[in-house]
């Protein structure tokens, strides 16, 4: 042993832990987070039966994993007792976002042990990814759900089963997308471009989804009309129906952000259908909530005639809603004004911009992912042998995305120049200009 040599430091084993530590951590993480979403699922018929659903307990857990699976966009397939069949597509975001952070989290944990590389430490925690997806996928493969409705509008016996692939590469894709930024977030410095771009982009987004909803809960406040409407529907039907509605439209409140989210860009939130397209809610245009107005939408998007309900009359948008303007705008500076804060040296005013724009893009590809799993995709086959009908409702993904890529680069690179005039960053002086005289020797 060299007696000069430094002595090495007791952590410094766990610090890397080689692959079977790294493995080890990354299947901990992974089932973890599972255990957490799963259990965070059956919080909905535990509250059915707080309010006397009367569920048998095969019957609510059922119920309770196919709110795990509308956690990560899980496709479930109905099949009707009269033959028709259907897929329905959508996402309670409220419980991404939980699984988001339970993952992200997990995903740090894990890359603790995979060295000071970046490309391992994203690596280790992506591991949680595949991890977290397979019991998901098993159980779907199990689980099969019959509910009888008492028949009118829908079959009087409905069965219910999700789409076993999409069962293990959504939760995994969304496992590793979080794992790995988890694992990257505890590796990069805050003071890095990565960094701020990762982070300004991710601020911009939850700044923008928060905005919205304030903004819809601000004009429910000042029309209340439209609250002793909504009122009225939510409780037309009793307590327990009540309870049931309040209790999705929370878990659909980001869903509801970013529907609105795309209309404050300029774009549109629409009922689309394999014949036509509705636009429901755009700039200059307010969506109509009476009960004929909807069915008349979802006929027509269907191919249908609905001759029998009255044509739908478009209302003009009050000048008071181009406020929801401020919402993209006031996003994109946050996340610029968050990348930009804290840059130094001989090109700082390039190196903000950059930074600001970057966060820009990370917003816009936040945004892009966010509108797609937003949106809900009903796809009916029915048992006559007409022809199947899809409809959709959520802003347009292509537009929305470039939308929002307009306003994160140029709101973001503004903000972060805003930070440099603000923090009182000195301007870059030429060597043959006079230096201005202190204030204070004066």
């Amino acid at each position: 042993m060299n007696p000069a040599a430094p002595p090495v430091s007791p952590e410094a084993p766990a610090a890397d832990g080689g692959p079977g530590g790294r493995a080890l951590l990354a299947i901990r993480g992974g089932l973890a987070a599972f255990v957490v979403t799963a259990l965070a699922a059956q919080i909905v018929p535990a509250s059915i039966e707080v309010v006397g659903g009367g569920l048998a307990l095969s019957t609510a857990l059922k119920l309770g994993w196919f709110y795990e699976l509308a956690f990560h966009r899980v496709a479930i397939d109905l099949i009707g007792s009269g033959g028709a069949t259907g897929r329905l597509s959508v996402a309670f975001l409220s419980g991404t976002v939980l699984a988001m952070w339970v993952l992200f989290r997990a995903g740090r944990t894990a890359a603790r042990r995979a060295g000071p590389s970046l490309r391992d430490r994203v690596l280790a925690g992506a591991m949680v990814g595949p991890v977290y997806a397979l019991p998901i996928a098993v159980i779907t493969s199990f689980v099969r759900l019959q509910l009888h409705t008492g028949g009118g509008f829908i079959p009087q016996t409905v069965r219910f089963h999700g789409v076993v692939w999409q069962a293990f590469v959504f939760p995994a894709l969304l496992g590793i997308a979080a794992g790995g930024g988890g694992g990257a977030m505890g590796s990069l410095s805050r003071g890095s471009r990565a960094h701020a771009w990762l982070a300004g982009g991710w601020r911009g987004l939850l700044t923008a989804l928060g905005l919205a909803a304030i903004g819809v809960l601000v004009l429910a406040a000042v029309r209340p009309q439209g609250t002793a409407t909504y009122a009225r529907m939510v409780s037309s039907n009793g307590p327990r129906v009540a309870s049931l509605l309040l209790g999705h439209h929370a878990l659909l409140l980001p869903n509801q952000s970013f529907f609105v989210l795309g209309p404050s860009m300029g774009g549109c939130t629409d009922l689309m259908g394999s014949e036509r397209t509705i636009p429901l809610l755009c700039p200059g245009r307010l969506p109509s909530l009476e009960p004929y107005a909807i069915a008349a939408d979802i006929a027509r998007v269907g191919g249908e005639d609905p001759t029998t309900i009255a044509p739908i009359t478009d209302r003009s948008m009050p000048a008071g809603y181009w406020a929801f303007v401020l919402v993209p705008a006031i996003a994109a500076l946050a996340a610029g004004r968050y990348a930009g804060t804290g840059v130094s040296g001989s090109r700082r005013v390039r190196e903000a911009l950059v930074r600001g724009a970057g966060a820009g893009v990370v917003f816009a590809l936040l945004v892009g992912v966010g509108t797609w799993i937003a949106s809900a995709t009903l796809f009916v086959r029915p048992a006559d042998g007409s022809d199947a009908v899809s409809l959709t409702l959520g802003p347009r993904l292509i537009p929305t995305f470039l939308l929002a890529l307009v306003w994160g680069v140029v709101g973001g690179a503004l903000g972060a120049s805003i930070v440099r005039q603000e923090e009182g960053t000195p301007v870059p002086v030429e060597p043959d200009a006079p230096v201005p005289p202190n204030p204070t020797s004066v």
